[in-house]
């Protein structure tokens, strides 16, 4: 069985790890796998608009 047929559309890849992970597992609307990873995108998001 690949994961394709097991998973069909369910899997969401990280925005910022890359990871592929289950879309009921994810967390920060459904973009980030983790915590860490959701405090990694929120930073980005908050601070490079402080920079341009």
């Amino acid at each position: 069985m690949s994961v394709h047929e097991r998973f069909g559309g369910r899997l969401r890849r990280c925005r910022q790890c890359g990871i592929w992970v289950a879309r009921g597992e994810m967390v920060y609307g459904h973009r980030a796998c983790s915590e860490d990873c959701a405090s990694n995108i929120w930073f980005k998001e908050t601070f490079d608009a402080f920079v341009d």
